[in-house]
């Protein structure tokens, strides 16, 4: 095995695993969600389980850091999955049942129990196979203002106002799920931090690294971040520019990021009852538009390979929102740059 941990039989995937002895582990099915989410030894190791990947997060003592790997499902039944290494291209497999509130992984004779955990934040994240030390995000827009306004009284209590966010596919497999992470402005309607109605440059809202994972025995996909230091992304905004800058031992995920890692970006802004008024300065506003919501993707559906373009610059067309007309969230181009 690839890691020195006796932990690791199970958590790096490997060997051929076992059944649950209810006589349907050779049936093709799509895995019980029972044995889906974040289970593990917090500060030691963790596996995220869900139907279509897992990722492992095992720390080295010997690095004092967080190291991760990646999954990709290729077969299963109700309680085992085969599963593909996405750096080494190795398969194997393992079989899981649940003992009490904790999963049991099974690879031939041997067995280990991990109890679920409720977060998990893998950092420091060790260094980068390709040696990148830190990951530039530039998401241009069509326009941007030079303020916002948040917490407006036409929103509602916890309604997200403002999404801005560039999406990394991990384990690629051109799709959302697990172990994925995002850098995001993610601004939900609430008087904890701001007063109502309150104008502030974009960039003031701040940017972190949110993480998907699967829920315990639902099979939903959630996200999480956390307002500590080690989650917050730098955040700049030039012009119509956003640039996120997020060094790599940030989080363990990071380490597994390489130029033909696929990506995607969104923006999103929600604005209730538009007003009327023109904003002295502003070259697009709420006065030219008609929606609540405006939303864009680049791309519209599927992901995007950044070595692929021409200085990892990925364009798109302009005024080609999925909703409404806010040049806000008219995505023009995100362009990567990995040092």
């Amino acid at each position: 095995m690839k890691y020195g941990y006796v932990l690791m039989f199970a958590l790096a995937l490997a060997g051929c695993g076992g059944g649950s002895g209810d006589g349907t582990e050779d049936v093709p099915a799509p895995l019980s969600v029972a044995y889906t989410g974040v289970w593990g030894i917090d500060g030691l190791a963790v596996v995220m389980v869900s139907q279509s990947s897992i990722s492992t997060y095992v720390f080295d003592d010997s690095k004092g850091c967080y190291e991760a790997d990646f999954f990709n499902v290729v077969a299963s039944t109700a309680n085992s999955v085969t599963s593909k290494d996405v750096t080494t291209g190795e398969q194997s497999t393992t079989s899981f049942s649940l003992a009490g509130a904790a999963l049991k992984l099974k690879e031939g004779k041997d067995e280990l129990e991990l109890p679920a955990l409720q977060s998990f934040w893998p950092t420091p994240g060790c260094a980068n196979p390709q040696n990148l030390s830190t990951v530039k995000a530039e998401l241009e827009l069509a326009y941007l203002p030079p303020s916002v306004t948040i917490n407006r009284t036409a929103s509602q209590l916890n309604q997200i106002e403002y999404d801005y966010a560039i999406s990394f596919d991990l384990n690629k497999n051109g799709k959302t799920d697990e172990g994925d992470i995002n850098f995001q402005i993610l601004h939900f309607k609430n008087t904890r931090f701001f007063p109502d109605n309150y104008s502030l440059p974009l960039v003031d809202l701040g940017a972190q690294i949110w993480t998907h994972y699967p829920e315990n025995g639902t099979g939903r996909l959630l996200s999480t971040s956390s307002t500590s230091p080690t989650m917050a992304l730098g955040l700049q905004q030039q012009g119509n520019t956003l640039t996120f800058v997020a060094q790599v031992p940030q989080h363990a995920a990071l380490m597994r990021l390489s130029e033909d890692t696929p990506v995607r970006a969104q923006a999103f802004i929600r604005y209730s009852q538009p007003e009327t008024a023109v904003l002295p300065g502003y070259a697009d506003g709420p006065w030219k538009w008609s929606d609540a919501e405006h939303v864009d993707v680049l791309p519209e559906s599927g992901t995007l390979i950044p070595n692929t373009f021409v200085d990892q610059r990925m364009t798109d067309p302009a005024g080609d929102l999925l909703k409404g007309q806010a040049q806000w969230a008219d995505i023009k181009s995100l362009k990567l740059t990995y040092n």
